[in-house]
């Protein structure tokens, strides 16, 4: 929340490989198993970097058995939070016909004295009912595998960890261990392929330090259990992962019956341990790309948000909302082409009912132009006084390996999808310039 500015190499690291061993010292990115446990990772479009500073031994017994072992501070801005984290990773490959990828993995973080000093601060204002003696060290483990027979596929991974102090709903510390299932069920074939996803998460939150919140001092990944939306009014109400506790199902569909159309069903649920729902959404869409030259998506999305609980609104009531959208490409040439989107989203809460409706036209490889418009349609006067109108207009010019931007941009408060990165992002009105290049 504080201003901040500084400059520096944000990224280096060394490595040795000797034979069968590896040996990494700097900044790493690494993970054990689908990293429930520990995850390493950089997103930049939405400005995260979890990186670990230490050293990192990657060890290859045979063409079976693979192990790693680290110690390291997670990053933090330029510089590295105090706590010190140490892990091991034990992995296998075996069979053929019926292929097993069995995995074990081991993490524990150590606290600095200032954030237990901190910590401490925190739990002495409390009354003797909830006061308890905290600990240095949490240690976490998990054991997953991979089977692979024919067309199926199943990932499942279960990861507990030892009792530490935890924030919970209240705000204030509590000494409680956690644990967390994730699991995945595929089935492919040519033209279908079906996916289920179950998760269930009990105080599972892994941190630097409890001092830390929000985005900081995260030290694991828990999968997401929702659809991954881009489209403007289809991505405006994500449901965001839950530490503390979740029980979430999605069940993903693709199927392809005939040359040039592809259906797409979608279904996701998540709640709590007990019988609260917050989100529940159904999609459905499908593809047509018959033509050379045109195509088709077609569909629409149900969703259920409570508001309230994810957005902490206090007294917000739950989201319930139709949006059907179709989209149409056209390709005029080999090298210019033009986009039309125009979608519809009817719901009574929040800011009430959207309409919105974009053009886009380029001109491969240099140039692209587009300009679209949000307007709310049926305002919901309750939270605002009159419709609201959020209009952008943006062009595009790419040389070589550089690409220059420039757009005058009005948006709502909410998700905001761009190049197929999706972030919550502030209300905002004015000029963007944006410059991206390789070398």
């Amino acid at each position: 929340n504080g201003a901040y500015s500084a400059q520096g190499i944000g990224s280096y690291f060394i490595k040795k490989d000797l034979k069968k061993l590896s040996i990494t010292g700097g900044y790493f990115y690494d993970q054990i198993g689908s990293g429930l446990i520990y995850r390493s990772y950089e997103d930049r479009g939405l400005g995260l970097d979890y990186a670990t500073f230490g050293v990192k031994l990657d060890y290859k017994f045979n063409d079976h058995l693979f192990a790693k072992a680290f110690t390291g501070r997670e990053k933090n801005l330029f510089g590295t939070f105090s706590p010190v984290l140490k892990g091991f990773n034990l992995e296998g490959d075996f069979g053929s016909k019926i292929h097993f990828v069995p995995g074990y993995g081991i993490m524990n973080r150590t606290m600095d004295q200032t954030s237990m000093d901190l910590m401490m601060a925190s739990i002495n204002t409390y009354p003797d009912s909830l006061k308890f003696v905290p600990t240095y060290n949490v240690f976490a483990y998990t054991f997953y595998n991979t089977l692979t027979y024919k067309n199926w596929s199943w990932y499942a991974e279960y990861a507990a960890k030892s009792h530490e102090a935890t924030v919970g709903y209240d705000g204030k510390l509590h000494d409680k261990t956690g644990s967390c299932i994730y699991s995945t069920l595929s089935y492919s074939r040519k033209g279908f392929g079906i996916t289920g996803i179950a998760k269930r998460t009990d105080n599972f939150i892994l941190r630097t330090s409890p001092n830390e919140i929000l985005l900081k001092g995260v030290l694991n990944f828990i999968p997401p259990v929702s659809r991954q939306n881009t489209l403007r009014l289809p991505s405006r109400y994500v449901p965001a992962t839950q530490f503390i506790e979740e029980m979430a199902y999605q069940v993903d569909m693709t199927f392809t019956p005939k040359k040039g159309y592809r259906f797409i069903l979608n279904a996701s649920n998540i709640g709590n341990l007990d019988t609260s729902n917050w989100w529940q959404e159904y999609y459905a869409e499908v593809n047509i790309t018959k033509s050379k030259k045109t195509q088709w998506d077609i569909g629409g999305q149900y969703l259920k948000y409570d508001q309230e609980f994810y957005q902490n609104e206090p007294g917000s009531p739950t989201v319930f909302a139709i949006t059907p959208f179709v989209n149409m490409t056209h390709k005029f040439t080999k090298t210019k082409s033009t986009e039309v989107q125009l979608q519809y989203q009817n719901t009574k809460q929040d800011f009430g009912s959207w309409l919105y409706a974009s053009v886009e036209y380029n001109m491969a490889p240099k140039w692209s132009f587009s300009v679209s418009d949000m307007y709310n349609v049926q305002p919901n006067f309750d939270k605002v006084d009159k419709g609201l109108n959020y209009y952008n207009f943006f062009a595009a010019y790419t040389a070589g390996a550089s690409r220059f931007s420039l757009a005058y941009v009005k948006q709502v408060a909410g998700v905001n999808c761009s190049g197929g990165v999706c972030r919550y992002e502030p209300a905002f009105s004015g000029v963007r310039f944006v410059v991206s290049t390789s070398f």
